[in-house]
């Protein structure tokens, strides 16, 4: 199936967690993930201030944020279709070289001092294309990497790292912001994202061997589909994604509005909100990664979900500082139970021949995410960015309720 360099043996598949970390493809994997997640959430609140600052606008605020979000629902199953037919590799080593390119373009213009609201937004979309291939590229190689036995482990260890990154991130952006401006954090996304191009060339990978046949990008994606139609599970599956992604995930692009409008703190300590939860999320995800049972993994998956999004009703009412911080590292908790298994069942689920293309389905459902930033955006400049909080939490407790009334095999 694959070639690792070096851990890909039955032995080290059958080792438990501690065995990926002497697995060098992991590592390399891993270490793009890390890299992606801390220059995505680094940028996100970098831009998210800055836009504000430009603006005092909520909703161009939450723009920015649907820019960097609206690819994975446009181009997801694209994707994974691309990722079922082409070397994964290229793939990844293609998209990473795109952040980086954009990112460098994007601080040159700082540095001059031309840098323009379009040109950020153009570029946000772009770097979220680039975001749009981590299910059905990277995870995808990294999930085959590793094999059944570690599937759960890897993924859970790939999801804490990605949320320590929603610790460092947030307020190194924050810090930089403060310091030496947008060209600081476009200067240092590109070297980061410059890195991960070469992790990804060093990766030994070989793709599943298949027939050949006619490239039919909408019959694939066709079959697909009606693979999904047969599981009332993963159909449920992807209805928490969905949810989650509509109204629970689209409060980071309020934090900066919360921050000014509702704490009155500066750039770091807006930053800090966002990093607090990725500890809770870290400290959760390595939790699941040792400890959880495959027969556990839905019931981790819906009950994270939950966690999450009464999290955010609870923050929405907060006027104190400190007891938001709280809220949001137990959200993180929540977090890490959604983002650790959600990659989890897809792929354990799928079949290795479909493999991509249920992973890029999977991407188009968390790219319902902009149509909730822009739905929470809009209430925010309506009724403030608190209460726009509260609705949409409540809109994804009621949502959530009637999915699994209506999927009882999400209950296990």
């Amino acid at each position: 199936m694959t070639a690792p360099d070096g851990g890909g043996d039955g032995r080290s598949r059958a080792a438990g967690p501690l065995s990926l970390v002497a697995d060098p493809t992991f590592r390399k994997l891993w270490s793009i993930g890390v890299l992606m997640g801390a220059m995505r959430w680094l940028e996100m609140l970098a831009v998210g201030v800055w836009t504000y600052d430009q603006t005092q606008s909520a909703v161009m605020t939450a723009v920015l944020t649907m820019l960097r979000m609206a690819p994975m629902a446009l181009f997801g199953s694209v994707t994974g279709v691309m990722a079922d037919r082409v070397d994964r590799k290229y793939l990844l080593v293609g998209s990473l070289s795109l952040m980086a390119l954009t990112a460098g373009c994007l601080a040159i213009s700082a540095y001059a001092g031309t840098l323009t609201l379009w040109q950020v937004g153009i570029g946000a979309f772009l770097s979220g294309l680039g975001w749009s291939t981590d299910f059905p590229v990277r995870r995808t190689i990294l999930g085959e990497t590793v094999g059944p036995a570690r599937l759960g482990a890897a993924m859970s260890m790939d999801s804490a790292s990605n949320n320590a990154t929603r610790m460092i991130g947030p307020i190194a952006g924050g810090g930089l912001y403060a310091t030496i401006g947008m060209q600081g954090i476009f200067t240092v996304s590109g070297v980061v994202f410059a890195i991960a191009v070469l992790l990804a060339v060093l990766v030994v990978y070989r793709p599943i061997a298949r027939e050949p046949r006619p490239f039919a990008l909408i019959a694939e994606i066709r079959e697909g589909l009606r693979y999904l139609r047969r599981s009332r599970a993963l159909v449920g599956h992807l209805g928490i994604t969905v949810i989650v992604n509509m109204f629970a995930f689209p409060y980071a692009s309020m934090i900066p509005v919360v921050g000014k409008e509702t704490f009155g703190v500066d750039a770091v300590l807006t930053g800090l909100l966002l990093s607090v939860e990725g500890a809770g999320a870290f400290a959760g995800a390595m939790t699941v990664a040792f400890l959880a049972a495959p027969e556990r993994f839905w019931r981790i998956y819906l009950l994270g979900s939950c966690l999450l999004i009464v999290s955010v009703f609870v923050l929405s009412f907060q006027t104190d500082y400190a007891m938001a911080l709280i809220v949001l590292a137990v959200g993180g908790i929540g977090i890490s139970g959604f983002a650790s298994m959600q990659s989890t069942i897809m792929f354990s689920e799928a079949p290795p021949e479909i493999r991509s293309r249920l992973m890029g389905i999977l991407s188009v459902c968390i790219g319902a995410g902009p149509l909730g930033v822009m739905h929470v955006g809009w209430l925010a400049d309506w009724l403030g960015a608190s209460m726009a909080l509260t609705v949409i939490s409540l809109e994804g407790m009621v949502a959530m309720v009637l999915l699994v009334i209506a999927v009882p095999e999400l209950r296990r």
